[in-house]
C-alpha cells in the first residue's frame, strides 16, 4: 500500500514537472546494454544542449519520476522523501533556469505494462532500444519470450509521429517492426545497411591494460569521423557510442561535435573495465550484471584480448580463469541458459569459478563436454568463491569475473585487486547524477 501511495505521488509530482518545464524526453530500453547507451546519448549531447540522465537503476515506475522532478533515490528513508516533495515544489513555483532541456530516461521491461506505465507518463519524443535478446532477460513475470519482446519494442511504437525511433540494424528482434513505426526511423550498427554505420573497429590493446580501447569510424550520408577511446572497449561499447550518434543526428547535430562530445565518455563502473590484479595478474572486471547475451559478447572480448596479448607479446597469459556468477531474472529460460553457456565456457577458460544455484547446470554441463574436474569450482556464494580465486592466483593469470547483481561478484574482485582499499570507491556502482 505504501508503494502504490508513494508511486501515485511521484507520477503527479513529475507530471507536474513536465508541465511546467517542457523538457525534450529521450528513453531507452532493452535487453541489454541500457545504462551504457544511456551514458553514450548523454555525452553525445552535453556540450550542446542542457541535459541530464537518469542515474543507478533508477529506471522503473519509481526511479523515472525521481529522474524527472530531480529528486533523492529516499529507498526507505522518510526524511529524504519529504525532502523530495518540498524539492518538487520548489521547482514548480519558482521555475529553475538550470532545469534540463533534454532528459534521457532509462526503462525498464521487467513487469509486464511498465513500459505503457513510463511512456505514458513522460511522453518520449526519441526512444532508443539498444538490444533485445533471443533468450530474454527479466522473463520471470512474462507467460513467453513474444510477451517481453514485445514490451521492449512499444517503446518506439508509441513514440509520436515528429519522433524517432533509433534501431540497432544487426539485432532482428528490434528491426521486425519497423514497418509498423510511425515515427521518423534511424538505424545504427556495424551492418551495410546501417545508417549510422560502425566502420574499421578495431581493438587496441595496451602492454597497460587499463589504457586498452578501440578505435573506429562513424559514418552518416556519406561523412565519416574516425574516433579512438582509450578504457572503452569491445563492440558492445561501440554500439553504445553509435546509438548516442542517432540520437546527436536526430537532434541536429553534424558527426564533428558528436564525436568531440564523446572524446569524454568514460565507462560505467565494472563494466568491461581493466584493473591490476596481485601477483603480476589482470582482471577483467564485468561484474555488475550478466545475462546469456552480454556473457557471450564479454567472452568474445575476452578472447579478442588474450589473442592480442600473444600476438603482440604484450604479456605473457600463463592462464585464463572466469569467474562467473548465476544468470537472474531469466524465468523459465534460466536452465537452459546456464546449460548452453557450458559449451562457450569451456572454450575460453584453463580455470572455471562458478557461482549460485543455477550454475550447477553449468557445473554439470561443463563436465559432460569434457572440461576437467581438477580446473573447474562450484560455490553457493560469492565470498567462497573469492577465497578460492585468491588460493589460485598466480603470475600470468588473466581474469574475467562477470555475474548478475544479487550473486556480488564484486566480493570476487575486490579478492583479487592489486589496490583493494581503492575498491569500495570503485564497487559503489553509484552513477554520475
Amino acid at each position: 500500500m505504501k508503494r502504490k501511495i508513494i508511486q501515485y505521488l511521484l507520477w503527479v509530482l513529475a507530471k507536474l514537472t513536465l508541465w511546467r518545464y517542457h523538457p525534450l524526453i529521450i528513453a531507452v530500453s532493452g535487453s541489454t546494454g541500457k545504462s551504457s547507451t544511456k551514458e553514450a546519448i548523454y555525452y553525445a549531447l552535453k556540450n550542446n544542449f542542457r541535459v541530464k540522465r537518469s542515474f543507478s537503476n533508477l529506471n522503473t515506475e519509481i526511479g523515472v519520476p525521481l529522474t524527472i522532478i530531480q529528486g533523492y533515490d529516499a529507498k526507505t528513508n522518510i526524511f529524504l522523501w519529504l525532502a523530495n516533495i518540498f524539492k518538487t515544489f520548489g521547482l514548480l513555483i519558482i521555475k529553475q533556469k538550470d532545469y534540463p532541456e533534454i532528459l534521457i530516461l532509462e526503462m525498464s521491461e521487467d513487469q509486464p505494462g511498465l513500459i505503457d506505465y513510463l511512456t505514458n507518463l513522460c511522453r518520449p519524443k526519441i526512444g532508443v532500444i539498444s538490444w533485445i535478446s533471443d533468450l530474454p532477460v527479466h522473463a520471470e513475470f512474462y507467460p513467453n519470450a513474444q510477451a517481453l519482446h514485445q514490451e521492449i519494442q512499444k517503446l518506439v511504437l508509441k513514440l509520436p509521429k515528429d519522433g524517432t525511433a533509433i534501431l540497432n540494424s544487426d539485432n532482428d528482434l528490434s528491426l521486425e517492426i519497423k514497418d509498423k513505426i510511425k515515427s521518423q526511423l534511424l538505424t545504427y550498427g556495424f551492418s551495410e545497411k546501417a545508417e549510422v554505420k560502425i566502420s574499421d573497429y578495431s581493438l587496441v590493446v595496451s602492454q597497460d591494460l587499463r589504457e586498452t580501447g578501440m578505435s573506429f569510424r562513424l559514418e552518416y550520408q556519406g561523412s565519416y569521423v574516425p574516433v579512438k577511446f582509450k578504457g572503452v572497449f569491445g563492440e558492445a561499447q561501440a554500439y553504445a557510442l553509435a546509438a548516442g550518434a542517432a540520437v546527436g543526428l536526430a537532434l541536429g547535430l553534424n558527426l564533428i561535435e558528436i564525436a568531440q562530445s564523446l572524446e569524454d565518455y568514460t565507462i560505467l563502473k565494472a563494466r568491461t573495465t581493466f584493473l591490476k590484479g596481485k601477483k603480476n595478474t589482470w582482471l577483467l572486471d564485468d561484474s555488475y550484471n550478466s545475462n546469456p547475451t552480454a556473457l557471450k559478447m564479454a567472452l568474445k572480448i575476452f578472447s579478442e584480448v588474450v589473442n592480442s596479448l600473444k600476438q603482440e607479446n604484450l604479456y605473457p597469459v600463463k592462464r585464463r580463469i572466469l569467474a562467473l556468477g548465476e544468470m537472474r531474472e531469466l524465468g523459465k529460460y534460466s536452465e537452459e541458459a546456464h546449460r548452453e553457456i557450458a559449451s562457450y565456457l569451456i572454450k575460453e577458460a584453463e580455470i572455471l569459478i562458478l557461482v549460485g544455484e543455477k550454475m550447477k547446470i553449468t557445473y554439470e554441463e561443463c563436465l559432460k563436454l569434457g572440461f576437467s574436474q581438477e580446473n573447474i569450482y562450484w560455490f553457493n556464494n560469492s565470498k567462497d568463491a573469492a577465497k578460492k580465486a585468491q588460493e589460485l592466483i598466480q603470475a600470468g593469470d588473466l581474469f574475467l569475473v562477470k555475474g548478475s547483481r544479487g550473486i556480488h561478484l564484486e566480493q570476487v574482485t575486490l579478492a583479487i585487486m592489486q589496490e583493494p582499499e581503492k575498491a569500495k570507491n570503485y564497487l559503489s556502482f553509484e552513477e554520475p547524477t
